[in-house]
């Protein structure tokens, strides 16, 4: 008998469930306020002042249309232009020739001149610089045409004294004429200038490729001058017939760069498509702002019927605030 409940298994009491209060009602708002939205309301708010909606948006596609004649024409020229990689100087390359390590070292850091990963990057932030943006202004006299209402045609002056701010000149060339836009797909660029006369517009186009070609070919000129210059003061100075031989070579080779960049007209950009005058304008286009004046005057008609009905549940619930302040 003891070892039959030895073997007898303890009962096992049911947990007991626990105690869930079902959850609150909630309150109403007070005041008459709904914490419910109701479309209907606003819809047939809408669909009551739909003839002061439509007129409200005809009047401001009237405006955005006379907006848009008013506003001066501009055109857009562009350039297509592809980008060249760097001269090689020839000869032989200072990995292939028997000269100490250092030598080599010293004469990639002079000859090659090869291109980086970002060289595309590095040329379109010095088409975008402002020391060749202001350079470009000034030699084409371009601030007569960016501040022309203090110009003086006639009398090829400034008008009382004016005297045009060249930081300024440079923002509104950069941010309202000039646009640099690099394609993904084709590894090309394409320069835009937007001016109001489209012959102008594509004569300042080409000249500012070419104006940068220039700029670009005086860098390296002059850079190529000031290092043969200071390889001829080191070769003053040494003895050693290897040092001498590698100084040599570097001469050559920056000699041989300035010629390249002398000879080259398309020294950086080359010219696939030269920008040629617009027949159709860039802008204003009085479509485009009439369409937009159009659907913005309805979206606020919209908006402001809408408003009316929560102005006036507002004021309800103001009313009843105060009724219920003045008894209590």
């Amino acid at each position: 008998m003891a070892a039959s409940n030895a073997h007898k298994k303890p009962d096992i009491q049911p947990a007991p469930k626990p105690d869930i209060q079902p959850a609150p009602a909630p309150q109403p708002l007070p005041f008459g306020l709904e914490d419910e939205i109701d479309l209907i309301e606003y819809l047939v708010t809408v669909f009551r002042n739909k003839h002061w909606i439509m007129l409200f948006a005809l009047l401001c596609a009237i405006a955005a249309y006379g907006m848009a004649k008013t506003m001066p024409d501009r055109y857009e020229a562009s350039v297509q232009l592809a980008l060249r990689q760097p001269d090689d100087p020839g000869g032989i390359s200072p990995d292939n020739r028997r000269a100490p390590e250092a030598l080599t070292l010293m004469e990639h850091s002079f000859v090659l001149r090869t291109a980086n990963e970002n060289y595309r990057h590095i040329v379109m932030a010095k088409m975008r610089s402002r020391s060749f943006g202001i350079d470009f202004i000034q030699r084409h006299d371009l601030l007569p045409h960016l501040f022309a209402e203090h110009w003086d045609r006639e009398q090829q002056q400034w008008i009382e004294g004016f005297t045009p701010d060249i930081d300024l000149a440079f923002k509104i060339f950069s941010e309202q004429v000039r646009s640099l836009v690099h394609n993904p797909e084709n590894d090309l660029l394409r320069l835009y200038i937007r001016w109001q006369d489209p012959r102008i517009a594509a004569e300042w186009a080409n000249d500012y490729v070419q104006a940068f070609n220039d700029y670009m070919r005086e860098q390296t000129i002059t850079e190529s001058r000031r290092k043969r210059a200071f390889l001829l003061e080191q070769l003053k100075d040494t003895r050693v017939v290897e040092v001498e031989k590698s100084l040599y070579r570097m001469i050559e080779a920056e000699t041989a760069l300035e010629v390249l960049a002398r000879a080259r007209d398309n020294y950086v950009l080359q010219v696939l498509d030269a920008a040629v005058p617009p027949e159709h304008k860039f802008s204003p286009s009085v479509k485009r702002l009439t369409l937009l004046g159009l659907f913005g005057g309805f979206g606020l008609g919209i908006a402001v019927a809408i408003g009316s009905v929560l102005v006036r549940k507002i004021r309800k619930a103001m009313a009843a605030y105060r009724a219920k302040s003045t008894n209590g």
